[in-house]
């Protein structure tokens, strides 16, 4: 009977021993299939994945404002006493100050500068408007052609050339202070000064709306046809 029981302690030490022993193997096994990996190549990878973009319209949201408005009073209309208080003057109004006579205006002959008056010169050159011959240049190199007289010998001779006159327009259009500037001979010169003093009045020229004397230049040509 003793050794029945010394028999069984001993099984049931050993079931405890097997025991913590299966527990430490079965732990053991338990990490070693995690820690297991299988080697992986990198060629198995893809190179890249293929995307796509995809656009999406997010609807845009306005967060809510409230307006606090003001809260309005109304307003009470003044009311009319119905009692009217007369109040009595007590004081007296100040009397305006007497004015200072104005001093007499003082002349300094210093403070004033002579404006000297613009002359204009007797003869003009240039003006707002021109003299012209009457019915313009045509009607001028018409009465040419037909007052000019070519003098006889330098006619047979054949001398031709142009005459450059300059004259004086007066204030009435008359033609005055004729001269020349270049010529030809006497002959042809003096036929030239002849026809242009027997031209009848032209218009005068105008300066500022007034009539004024201006000078002027005409070419005369003498040529055989």
């Amino acid at each position: 009977m003793n050794q029945f029981k010394k028999t069984t302690k001993k099984n049931e030490k050993r079931r405890g021993i097997y025991f913590q022993i299966g527990l430490i193997i079965a732990g053991g096994l338990t990490l070693v299939a995690f820690e297991w990996t299988s080697p992986v190549s990198l060629a198995d990878y893809p190179t890249s994945f293929p995307t796509e973009e995809i656009e999406i319209d997010f609807p845009i949201i306005m967060p809510e404002v409230k307006i606090e408005r003001p809260e309005i009073k109304p307003i009470e209309a003044p009311k009319k006493s119905d009692i009217i208080k007369i109040v009595k003057n007590t004081f007296e109004p100040t009397p305006e100050p007497t004015p200072e006579p104005t001093p007499e205006p003082f002349f300094d002959p210093g403070e004033f500068k002579i404006v000297e008056k613009i002359v204009e010169p007797k003869v003009f050159t240039v003006v707002e408007e021109m003299p012209e011959f009457e019915g313009g240049l045509k009607s001028l190199y018409k009465f040419l052609g037909e007052n000019i007289k070519y003098p006889r010998r330098e006619k047979d001779a054949g001398i031709q050339g142009v005459v450059h006159l300059k004259f004086v327009v007066g204030k009435k259009g008359e033609i005055r202070d004729v001269e020349v500037l270049r010529g030809v001979n006497d002959a042809i010169n003096n036929e030239a000064i002849r026809v242009l003093k027997a031209m009848p009045n032209w218009k005068p020229g105008k300066q500022r709306g007034k009539k004024v004397r201006v000078s002027y230049t005409l070419p005369i040509r003498f040529q055989l046809s």
